[in-house]
Order: structure tokens, then sequence, then C-alpha cells
């Protein structure tokens, strides 16, 4: 995203923050948790209509400004960060509006869409039926054809806001057919049409959003048919990614998140978990919007946003009760007022737009192999590792292939002797280690080089390590001597120089010399985790001038540590994926059996976001996007390895099936340079203290990027040697 476009965006997110304020200072709305659904004010609504806010993606001549569906994101994020009044045109601007845009014709588009966008008309959705819970296909209101246009019976129910709304939505059924999902058209309705009759329903906070709607006979001309008829289901599916892709599926209780960080002294672990899951989860939502953008139909990241930001939003709601530690109060405007409103929304939660159930089962069903940055670099990475997994006995033998191939010096400029590329390049071959179930120190020592670069020293010959202090161990720096011990170092039993950083001093300090002494130890996947004690002479060479600072350092290794952790969920979740759909039980493949394809989906879904963070924290790895990175892959890994065993059953327990590759290194590498909790805590003790003000700052600075600044380059030459493909490498260099 160009520089340009970040300050537009900025500028438009200050303009509609400055509305946003000066209605609540004027004292002209309450913030209340769930507002896009429930607090409605057709003034606040024409007010942002006014200032192009509303159809804010839509063509000019038809009403709106012709900007990006990230514009549109801005807007939405400041309305729903206020809990504002936006009911009114909610469901208009996120959802009719871009489907009759899609496939209205000419003259429906001329008609709605101006409207809409000036806020004079109103939109409810007359999806769901009393009959068919969440079996959206088996609708039973019909349209027959009557003369030039349709007669509607039937009805509808749950739908907020029609007692108030100017037009509906509705999906009905115009012929019969064998297949449920034939035969289903999208009708456009005037509310005010004889025989449209509304009947209130209270939800369980007391208050009337719900509706049940009955079309008796009801006159819609033939031109209000939206799209082509019979072709309702595969458009509303479509349509069903505006309405699951937007950041109302997560903020939905932001107002009492904020008002628990407002709140004071909190648990920083907890409340650092859940701004990183709210980190990761507006990524995804920004990735949907560029999706939307390029003219896409994100359906499928639609619903893992949907069922990932409902669990989050639900999620607050326990946060905030063990963090504020006071009883729910409905008569409150306070903290415990909108816990009260949180916890009577929430079952609403993950059943509108979908039900968990629903969605889970789409992503199983619909969900290919995730698709990763650096396509080309995965492909490289994919022919030189494969068949090369297993625990390491020593240092493998597909090492000397890594170091010929130049991928420990990644990220060196070739003006140093390194392969150039940036640290994007680097997580992409450490992600295929990972993929792979591959043990080497690739991260360890292209982590070295970087700083023995830096200082001007070349590049390390041989393996290199990090050796960086927990934080319960120091290293005692004694005029000429450093002293102290590091445990669970990478791979030091095999390294030929140690990286050692002590207080401000970064040192290069031979393996071999004098008063280093290393004792072996293991992770639970097998590799080298070794304690190195040290009481060594300092020498002028040793001292490294220029090096990355110890924070840099640490926040990148950690990085690559969650790349890694990356590369191991996806094999998990592809391993179960393939058990699943090949595997028969009772006479039908796992994947047929509802709990299993839960199962599976709730781990894809773990995997894209965690492959999310990962590449916003690449784009710009500052500790807090490392510190959410660390903790969403933390969080996947758990789920996954728990859910991939779970699915395999007895042929996982095993070593004999390669699973165990996979979640033994999850396992391990999710408390490595730094556990799930430690990372949490850093995150919030960063953020939390400036309140929940600089909480929104840093969240909404956020802007995932895979842009690659400079080229990496490979040896060819050893490639065509090894027999490995080359077909994408001259895109490469």
């Amino acid at each position: 995203m160009t520089t340009d476009m970040h300050q537009e965006l900025a500028e438009l997110r200050r303009q509609v923050r400055e509305v946003v304020d000066s209605w609540w200072q004027d004292g002209r709305f309450t913030p209340i948790c769930d507002a896009w659904l429930r607090s409605y004010d057709a003034e606040f609504s024409k007010t942002l209509a006014a200032r192009g806010w509303i159809g804010i993606t839509w063509p000019r001549e038809l009403g709106g400004q012709a900007r990006s569906n990230r514009a549109r994101l801005v807007v939405t994020e400041e309305l729903l960060r206020g809990g504002a009044p936006v009911a009114a045109h909610w469901i208009a601007d996120r959802q009719i509006g871009p489907a009759i845009l899609r496939y209205g014709s000419p003259s429906l588009q001329r008609e709605y869409l101006p409207r809409i966008a000036s806020g004079e008309v109103t939109f409810c959705l007359g999806m769901s039926e009393t009959e068919s819970g969440s079996d959206l296909a088996s609708v039973r209101t019909t349209a027959r054809p009557d003369g030039d246009g349709w007669r509607l019976t039937g009805g509808k129910i749950w739908t907020s806001q029609a007692h108030r709304s100017s037009h509906a939505y509705v999906l009905c059924r115009t012929s019969k057919s064998d297949d449920k999902h034939a035969g289903l058209t999208e009708l456009i309705v005037d509310m005010s049409a004889p025989g449209v009759t509304v009947r209130p329903i209270i939800d369980l906070r007391g208050e009337h959003h719900f509706n049940e709607v009955t079309f008796s006979d009801v006159a819609v001309p033939c031109d209000h048919v939206l799209g082509a008829v019979g072709n309702g289901w595969a458009q509303v599916t479509e349509q069903l990614s505006f309405e699951r892709g937007g950041m109302e599926r997560v903020l939905s209780t932001y107002p009492l998140l904020a008002a628990t960080i407002d709140a004071g002294p909190a648990d920083r672990a907890v409340l650092g978990e859940m701004l990183a899951r709210l980190a990761g989860l507006r990524g995804l939502a920004w990735q949907i919007a560029a999706e939307l953008d390029a003219g896409h139909a994100p359906v499928q990241a639609a619903a893992v946003l949907k069922d990932l930001g409902t669990e989050f939003e639900r999620d607050v709601n326990e946060a905030a009760r063990a963090v504020l530690d006071v009883e729910p109060d409905p008569n409150s405007y306070g903290p415990a007022g909108l816990l009260a409103q949180g916890l009577l929304a929430a079952p609403g939660f993950s059943i509108r737009g979908g039900t968990t159930e629903v969605l889970r089962t789409i992503i199983a069903r619909g969900a290919s192999r995730p698709t990763a940055h650096h396509d080309e670099l995965r492909s490289l990475a994919d022919d030189v590792l494969a068949g090369h997994g297993g625990d390491p006995a020593g240092v493998p033998a597909i090492w000397s292939t890594v170091c010929e191939l130049g991928w420990t010096t990644i990220g060196v400029p070739e003006s140093q002797g390194g392969s150039g590329g940036d640290l994007a390049d680097l997580a992409a071959f450490v992600e295929g280690l990972g993929r792979h179930g591959v043990s080497v120190p690739l991260a360890e020592t292209a982590l070295a080089a970087r700083q023995l670069a830096a200082a001007g020293r070349g590049i390390p010959d041989g393996i290199a390590t990090i050796v960086l202090p927990g934080l319960a161990e120091t290293l005692e720096v004694v005029p000429d001597r450093l002293r102290g011990k590091v445990t669970r170092v990478p791979w030091a039993s095999t390294a030929q120089t140690l990286i050692v950083y002590a207080g401000e001093l970064v040192l290069a300090v031979p393996a071999d010399t004098e008063g280093v002494r290393i004792t072996p130890g293991q992770n639970l996947a097998a590799e080298p985790r070794d304690d190195v004690s040290l009481d060594v002479a300092l020498t002028d060479t040793m001292i490294l001038t220029g090096a990355e600072p110890a924070a840099e350092v640490s926040a990148l290794a950690g990085l690559l540590v969650a790349a890694g952790l990356v590369g191991a969920l996806d094999a998990a979740v592809e391993h179960t994926r393939t058990h699943v759909t090949t595997r028969e039980q009772f006479g039908r493949p796992l994947l047929k059996f509802q709990a299993v394809a839960q199962t599976l989906a709730q781990m894809t879904s773990e995997l894209v976001l965690a492959r999310t963070a990962v590449s916003t924290a690449l784009a710009d790895p500052t500790p807090a996007h490392v510190a959410v990175a660390r903790v969403l892959t933390g969080r996947a890994a758990t789920s996954v390895a728990r859910g991939a065993h779970q699915l395999h059953g007895a042929m996982g327990v095993t070593r004999e099936h390669p699973l165990h590759l996979s979640t033994r290194r999850l396992w391990s590498w999710r408390d490595e340079r730094g556990t799930t909790r430690s990372w949490a805590v850093m995150l919030g003790e960063s953020l939390i203290p400036g309140g929940s003000a600089k909480v929104w700052q840093w969240l909404t600075s956020l802007s995932p990027s895979s842009r690659r600044e400079t080229p990496v380059r490979v040896s060819l030459s050893v490639m065509e040697e090894s027999g490995l493909s080359c077909s994408s490498l001259e895109e490469l260099v």
C-alpha cells in the first residue's frame, strides 16, 4: 500500500472518529455492545450518508465514492470502536448494496443504490425461517409468477429491524427441484406493500430488534429480482462473504474490552492474549478487504473470520469477568453494564450469519491447502526438503545442500557476501523446515550471519547460533572476562561460532575457546537444546560493533520460531485432511462425520489466523507484532496438535505415521524463545498502561503486506547437480 493511500486512510479515520466523538460528547448516543445490530438512529446514519460514508465503495454515478474496501474497513472500525448507533444503515451498506451492485440490473442499481447511500432506504434480511434452522437451502417461502411480476407467500423469522426497515431482501423458492439448492431466487420487497405483517420478538436483553415477518400474497415487480431467477443459492453464498467478512463479527463486544483495559491494573497475560487475537483477526479482515478490492468473493476467508471472530467476541466477556471481578449490572452504563450487555448478546454471536457448525462445515469441505506467501520460495523449499524429515542424529546430511544453496545468508546483502533477500524470504525456508519435519540450524546460522555481516566480519564458517540469556539468566561482564550460563541454546553443541549477547556487548565467541563448556540437551523433537557455560577471557576481536541489539534479535528469533510453527501447523493440518478424506469408517469417509469436520475446520481456521499474524509481523517485525504472531502460533500449536491426534486415533500416537514429526515440533517450538504466556504478558505490558486509546492506535496501524524489498539469490548449479526442479527459479533471480 502506497504512502498516499496510508495518508488518505488516516485522514478518513480521523474524520470518522471526529463525528463519532462529537455525537458521544453531546450525549446523543451511549456506546453499547452489539451496537451494529441493536443501536438504531436514522439521523446518525444520515449524518454519515451526508459525508459519503454509506456505500463508500460504490461508483459515484450510483451514489458512492468509488473508494476501496479498505476505506470502508476504516469507517467500519471507527464506528464499531465507539459503539455508535449504526443499525439503520448497516445491513444495506454491508450486504444488500454490494449484492445489488454485483447482481442487480442497471435499473435496480439506479433505483436503490443512491437511496441507500443517502440513508433514505433501509433493509432487513429475510433469510431464516421457523422450520429451517441453519439449513438455509430448505426455505419454504415461495414466489409464483403473476402477470409481469411475482406473488410472495411465506414467512421469515429473526429478521432484525424489520419493523423499521423500508425494504427487505428475501430468499424464496420459485421452482421445485430434487436439489434443494436449485430453484431459489432473491427478491427485493417493499415492506410497506399490502400483505406484509411484522410481529415483534423480544430477545434476552429485553430489547426489540428481532421480528417475525409474514408475506401473504405480496406483489413484487418482475424487475425486483436480484440476479437470475433460480440462481439464488450461488448468489446468497457469495453474498454471505460480505456478511461474515466484516469487523462487526469481531468488535461487537469491543466497548467492553476497552472498558476493561481502562479499568486499571489487570492480568496482563489475559488481556495480552485477547489483544493478540484481536490483531490477528483484524489482519484477516484487512486481507478480505483486499480480496474484495480485487473483485473476488472470499467466501472461505470470511467463514474463518466469522468463526474465530464470534468466538473472540464471546471470550471478551469471560476475559472481562476474570479481570474486572464485578457482578454484571444491566442498569449500569459502566463496565458492569457493558458486561451485562455482552453476556446477554453472546448466545446470538455464533448463530447469526451462519452457525458455528455450518461455518466449520464450509471450512472443512471447501478449504484447500492454505496459500503461502512467496509461493516460488515455498516450491523451492519443498523441492529441496521433501523426504528429509526425521529426528536429527547430529547435523543431517541435507545441511550441506542448504548451505550450498545460500539459505544461511539470506538477509545479508550480496555486497557483503550474502544471498540478498529479506526476513520474509528466510522465513519461507524456515517454514519449509517445519512443513517437512527437517531439523537443521538454518534460523540460528542466518541470524548469526546478519550480526557478523553488520559488524563487517563477513559471513560465518559453518554453524553459528545466538546465545541470548533468558529472563532469569545473566551474563556477567567483568574486566577482561565473560562469565555465566545460558540454558536451552539451539544447536550450540554443533556450532563453530557463538554470537553472545551480554548486556550491551555483542560478542562472537568461537565455540572451541577456552572456558566455553557446552552440556548437550534436547527438545521434544530431539533437536539440540544445549546449556552454554562461559568463563571466557574477552578479546577485542570478539566484540561486534554494529550488530543488532538484543531486543531486536530476540524478536527476530521469536518470529522465525513462529514461521517454523506455521510450517509444522500446515503439515499437521494437511496430514489430518488427507487422513479423514481417505480413511473410511461405517462405510463413509471420516470427513462425512460432523464432529470430524468440525475439528478439522477449527484446525484450519487456527492455521489461517496464525499465518496471517506471521505475515503481518514479517512486514514489520516490531516486538509487539512478533508477540501477536507468537501468541497466535502458540495457541494454534496446542489446538492443532490436539485435534490432529484426536482425528488420527491410535495411528497418530506411533512413530510409524509422520504426524509426530509435526506435533512434537509444535509442542516444542510453541514455548521456545519465550513461552506463549510470556509473549502475551509482554504484549499486555507494552500496550495496556497506555489505555484503550493506545491499544486502538496500535491495532489500526497494522497493515499486512507481503512486499519483498530485495530479490533472494540461490545457487542454480547446486540445484541442477541435485536434480531438483528449477522451473520457478528464473522468476526468483
